[in-house]
């Protein structure tokens, strides 16, 4: 139910009763983390196509207060993580769904500030169901990372508005520093939290009480390293956003349309949400699925909840419309941190009763069709061999290092060419390997040409790639290794794919220059 300071609640259950039940809802949060693990490791046979997740970690482990595409914080979560487990898929796909977990107990926590705590547990339970948090945020990367970073700011936020303490104003401004070092693309965030505070009068009191200030102060502290590596290095991360946006640059008619489609993906992202809550509802189904569908326009409903769930939304259209850039659906999908517990306050208000006795069962459903679906898909992968599930990443990684030791007869300090090819090497091998990029070195400051030929390095190209060959051939200045790998999915052996690598042996450092 709501909470209510006027109101007691009707017929509250014992207090030991109500802990066990939110203490059981709870529990379903972990295993639900565990089945999206499980199951992507299932589904997938290697990471990401795109290889983000590969350049996180060869990223991280450099630990630098920046990177020429991104602020850092994703890189040091990953960085972290593989400091103490082993770099592997099944590893990195726990982090995923952690990461995932994080942001859904910040829906709990924020859910918490408006509902009871069993009532605040179902609507993390049914935003868990949506593909936001399961299949679009297994690729842990600078998108994703947000997932668990905005919902917790949105709830320092609220406790800020609601409290005016001094402790949450520091520490909504330490939560803000934080969504921005994961990706500057959080001032849509903050742009609408202070769109809902600015409309909410009491809200807007706080905002502009001097206590805020210490919102600025705690934020400006802990930006502070991050601001200053942009200052040393050219506004590298500022500038590589002004190139994506310019990408994706459109006259305004075009926007407007695109805002529309992105509109309609945000919403069928929403649908399975939506869908628990209507199964949850018993007889009063119908109603509950009008009161839903009309909270989009009635903001009086639970107006505070309606601002915070559509105020970055606005701040996100509004944004499109500025820069005149086209929105990749996938960029939204963090702001729905509020929406489901608006939906619940507005059920609750409603006297629509949850049945929450059947999400267990309904977990489970849903818990076994995700493992089925999962493993089916991996075998049809395998089968037709998709191309990410045939790269032979892992196995390439393996072998390239047991051709360097037999070579040089020390471990692989650096890996250069091609670069997923690379950044598999440094992940999945069993040295502590650095990535350098060969083709624009500006891009890992963190080691130099005469590092590099200092401590030598492999250089691995793909067969088909002519102009990574030509350059690793003139750098190394030796003669490439071919080798063939394959790797083995779900029993079955895949088409084996060809790779070249040159050793350069460490100390051939060139008397000139």
């Amino acid at each position: 139910m709501a909470k209510n300071p006027a109101l007691p609640l009707p017929h509250p259950p014992s207090l030991r009763g109500a802990d066990t039940h939110v203490a059981r809802l709870r529990l379903l949060f972990a295993l639900h983390a565990a089945v999206w693990t499980a199951g992507a490791w299932l589904y997938r046979s290697n990471l990401d196509w795109a290889g983000d997740m590969l350049e996180n970690y060869v990223w991280g482990i450099e630990w630098q207060a920046g990177y020429h595409k991104h602020p850092p914080l994703f890189a040091w979560i990953t960085a972290a993580w593989f400091a103490v487990f082993p770099r592997s898929d099944a590893a990195y796909f726990a982090l995923s769904s952690l990461n995932a977990l994080a942001g859904l107990c910040g829906i709990v926590a924020l859910a918490g500030r408006f509902l009871t705590p069993g009532l605040a547990a179902v609507a993390g339970l049914a935003m868990a169901v949506s593909p936001i948090y399961t299949t679009l945020a297994i690729k842990f990367n600078a998108n994703t990372v947000l997932l668990s970073l905005w919902p917790w700011t949105a709830y320092f936020f609220v406790r800020y508005v609601q409290s005016g303490t001094r402790k949450d104003a520091m520490a909504l401004g330490v939560a803000a520093a934080l969504a921005l070092l994961g990706k500057y693309f959080s001032v849509a965030l903050l742009a609408g939290l202070a769109v809902a505070g600015l409309a909410r009068p009491a809200w807007r009191a706080r905002l502009l009480h001097p206590h805020a200030w210490l919102t600025v102060m705690a934020a400006a502290i802990v930006l502070f390293p991050h601001i200053e590596w942009m200052l040393h290095t050219g506004m590298q991360t500022i500038v590589y956003a002004r190139q994506r946006m310019d990408d994706v640059s459109h006259p305004l008619p075009v926007v407007a349309a695109d805002l529309v489609r992105y509109s309609l993906m945000q919403a069928g992202y929403l649908l399975p949400s939506a869908a628990f809550l209507l199964l949850l509802s018993g007889h009063r189904r119908a109603q509950a699925a009008k009161l839903m569908l009309h909270s989009w326009t009635h903001r009086s409903l639970c107006r505070d909840l309606w601002w915070l769930s559509i105020g970055t939304f606005l701040a996100i259209c509004a944004l499109a419309f500025v820069t005149r850039t086209g929105l990749s659906a996938l960029w939204g999908n963090t702001q729905w941190f509020a929406i489901v517990p608006f939906w619940m306050a507005i059920l609750d208000n409603a006297g629509i009763a949850m049945e929450q006795r059947r999400i267990a069962r309904l977990m489970a459903i849903y818990w076994i069709v995700v493992l089925a679906l999962s493993a089916a898909g991996g075998i049809v992968n395998a089968q037709r061999h998709e191309r990410l599930t045939a790269e032979p990443r892992a196995e390439l990684a393996k072998l390239a290092t047991a051709i360097w030791r037999e070579r040089t007869g020390q471990p692989l300090a650096i890996v250069s060419g091609d670069d997923k090819e690379a950044r598999a090497i440094a992940f999945y091998g069993p040295d502590r390997s650095h990535y350098w990029d060969l083709f624009e070195p500006a891009t890992t400051p963190w080691l130099t040409e005469r590092d590099v030929r200092r401590a030598g390095a492999l250089l691995v190209c793909r067969e088909a790639n002519r102009g990574c060959i030509d350059a690793a051939q003139a750098f190394a200045g030796a003669a490439p290794v071919a080798v063939e790998v394959a790797k083995t999915a779900w029993g079955l052996r895949l088409p084996a794919h060809r790779y070249l690598l040159f050793v350069l042996p460490p100390s051939a450092v060139p008397h000139a220059g």
